[in-house]
């Protein structure tokens, strides 16, 4: 905002100065028949200062967005460094035990990155990664052996390490099942990083410079999400992000990014000469019986409840049991689900003996998700009563579903975002359902509006008439369509001092600007109904549409303080404002209107006026249509959806990922589409 004053300030002084000089040198040729030569040198001389101050200012204000940019890269770190750390402990679960596993280095047949040793673990990954040249790594594994875990690890690693320095780059995690490869990667990458840290001031030019400036690490989670199985080679878009990554450079060649990818995937990729060029490869390897032994150990209450299974394990290490347990994902579901206790009696459900039985792997797997969900949940520590198994399952694999259904090229493979969720209830449906319900309001409300005034034919009243009826069909039809993304509003920092501190000024500034546009206003209509009214009326609408406006600017002013951003945020501040924005603008209308017709067209016109503007008007639609599809799905999903998923995640089962949920494992969330009842 000041290098916006100062640059008016200087192109203002310029323009004045360019002006008298003109005017000087005309008249000192016409008066004194001064050359053209002398009177140019006489026109250019008071623009001399002009110019530098205008150089000044270009010059101040590169300098100043250059710190401004160093400022948001700073808080950026912090941001990121802030929600991983919860993603983290997350995904550890209670305890935060984990398994200090090894990684072996798969060296390619050609165009490998240097440094590397052959073999490491995950409490060496940062300096592992600091010794490549070039800094690309490729992560790898076993399906839950932790690639997401270990990325986290070197992600936080590289944020906290000692020797970093502000010109290093800022390391994000991102999905790659949203990413659509046939769009370059700095244009996607520009996207997510704005849309995810747009609450903390980062704009869509401050994530283009970014990136552009290589000041942003890839760390990109899930390649092996981008296809199915069944995909046919040259359609696959993971091999077009592969050829995407070969070709992002920076200065020195090839620029840093971390992958992560399933073993059999990436190996799938390879046999096709397709693979990330100039980068490490590591594998993760399977969990020994001594770790699992330790981690059993350490997550369970009674460790001699598992002495035959870890017998087992060490006897046997080859066996049926080993091989469905060699991973920590496995780890944790068994301890999940063979911990669970009655609730009153507190004896144990299980005996972890019963899965020495079992015939196979896959049986074991089964076995265990089968108990998962209802174990994690029953052991949550803020289990509502609401949310029992049997519907918490038949919940989330609806969900789960909706997801196997929906296109991978979408990018909504994996990722559950509230207010992009209304398809699920059917497009159409939801659509079809938005549009009557905005066609029987303005029915209710047209009739109503006929019952108070008188019905002719003059000019007017067909004019008023027409008008209505255009307005209507407008609004019926803007209901139908598909909506977008809501906007970056802030409601949830009203909860904390600094944000009321924030939101205080503009709210306040917009007030008084509000009340003038609305005595201008209001002169204007005095004009026309008389000054009382108009005075009055001009005054109603200047406050409401200053409180309203100065309410929005201040919700949308960066926070640098903000807490990580919850998925429910975005949609749950729209409806907020939805709420505020009608209830305000419709509080004003009925004192306008009913001011000037009467008490009964004042109400209709405060209402009629209070639900366009907050609910089919600019972004705030987003709401409306998040409430259509939770009435469309009354059968499929619980009312309040975003609660019950801040719950899931709590409880383990969901993870989240930007403004997204996603399953706490894919291997979970394919099970449970396979398995809609419990």
């Amino acid at each position: 905002m000041e290098r916006s004053r100062r640059n008016r300030r200087a192109a203002t002084t310029y323009l004045l100065l360019q002006v008298l000089a003109a005017t000087v040198a005309l008249w000192l040729a016409k008066h004194f028949q001064v050359a053209r030569l002398s009177a140019t040198l006489v026109a250019l001389a008071p623009t001399m200062p002009a110019a530098y101050l205008a150089w000044a200012a270009y010059r101040e204000d590169r300098e100043e967005a250059a710190a401004d940019l160093e400022a948001k890269a700073t808080m950026l770190a912090n941001s990121v460094a802030a929600a991983e750390t919860l993603q983290r402990a997350q995904l550890l679960g209670p305890g935060a035990h984990r398994i200090d596993l090894a990684f072996n280095l798969r060296a390619e047949p050609a165009n490998n990155a240097t440094g590397g040793a052959p073999y490491g673990r995950f409490t060496d990954i940062v300096s592992y990664y600091k010794s490549l040249r070039p800094a690309r790594l490729v992560i790898t594994g076993e399906p839950g052996a932790g690639k997401t875990l270990l990325a986290l690890d070197l992600l936080l690693g590289l944020l906290s390490h000692p020797n970093r320095t502000p010109a290093d780059p800022i390391p994000i995690r991102l999905s790659l099942a949203g990413w659509e490869s046939d769009r370059p990667l700095t244009e996607w990458l520009t996207e997510k990083v704005h849309q995810h840290y747009r609450d903390r001031g980062v704009t869509a030019a401050d994530a283009a410079v970014l990136v552009e400036q290589r000041r942003i690490l890839p760390v990109l989670d899930g390649l092996d999400e981008m296809d199915t199985d069944d995909t046919p080679a040259a359609r696959r878009r993971a091999a077009r992000a592969l050829q995407q990554l070969n070709t992002y450079q920076d200065p020195t060649g090839s620029a840093p990014v971390i992958l992560t990818c399933r073993t059999a995937q990436y190996e799938q990729l390879t046999a096709l000469d397709v693979r990330m060029r100039e980068a490490a490869r590591i594998e993760i390897t399977a969990v020994t019986p001594t770790q699992a032994d330790a981690y059993l150990t350490a997550r369970s209450v009674r460790p001699d409840r598992w002495r035959l299974v870890l017998d087992t394990l060490a006897t046997v290490p080859g066996g049926t049991l080993a091989r469905a347990l060699d991973t920590p994902w496995r780890l944790n579901l068994a301890v999940t689900a063979y911990e669970e206790r009655h609730p009153e009696t507190l004896a144990y459900l299980r005996d972890p003996a019963d899965l020495i039985a079992m015939a196979s792997p896959s049986a074991v797997r089964d076995h265990l998700l089968a108990l998962y969900l209802s174990a994690a949940s029953s052991q949550h520590p803020t289990h509502p009563r609401g949310y029992r198994p049997d519907r918490t399952h038949r919940w989330l694999a609806a969900l789960a579903a909706h997801l196997a259904t929906t296109p991978a090229a979408t990018g909504s493979g994996t990722d559950l975002v509230l207010h992009r969720l209304w398809p699920m209830a059917g497009p159409r449906r939801v659509r079809t359902a938005d549009a009557l319900i905005a066609a029987f309001a303005a029915a209710v409300f047209y009739a109503l509006w006929l019952t108070q005034v008188p019905i002719g034919l003059s000019t007017s009243q067909l004019a008023g008439g027409t008008l209505g009826a255009l307005v209507a069909v407008g609004l019926v039809w803007h209901a139908s369509r598909p909506v977008g993304d809501p906007e970056t509003l802030q409601v949830h920092l009203l909860r904390t001092p600094a944000g009321r501190r924030q939101i205080a000024p503009a709210i306040a500034l917009q007030f008084l600007g509000g009340l003038m546009v609305g005595v201008v206003f209001g002169l204007l209509v005095g004009l026309v109904d008389g000054l009382r009214a108009g005075l009055v009326v001009g005054s109603v609408i200047g406050l409401g549409s200053g409180l309203t406006v100065g309410f929005l600017q201040g919700l949308t002013a960066p926070l640098r303080d903000a807490p990580p951003t919850d998925p429910r945020y975005p949609l749950r501040d729209t409806l907020i404002v939805a709420l505020v924005t009608a209830s305000v603008t419709g509080l004003g209308s009925w004192l306008a209107f009913g001011f000037m017709m009467g008490p009964a067209l004042g109400v209709l016109n405060g209402v009629g006026a209070g639900l366009v503007s907050g609910f089919y008007l600019g972004t705030e639609d987003v709401g409306r249509r998040y409430l259509v599809f939770l009435c469309c799905s009354r059968r499929q999903l619980p009312w309040r959806l975003g609660p019950f998923l801040n719950w899931a995640y709590g409880a383990g089962l969901l993870r989240i990922s930007g403004v997204a949920y996603q399953f706490r494992h894919r291997e979970l969330q394919d099970w449970l589409a396979a398995h809609p009842n419990p």
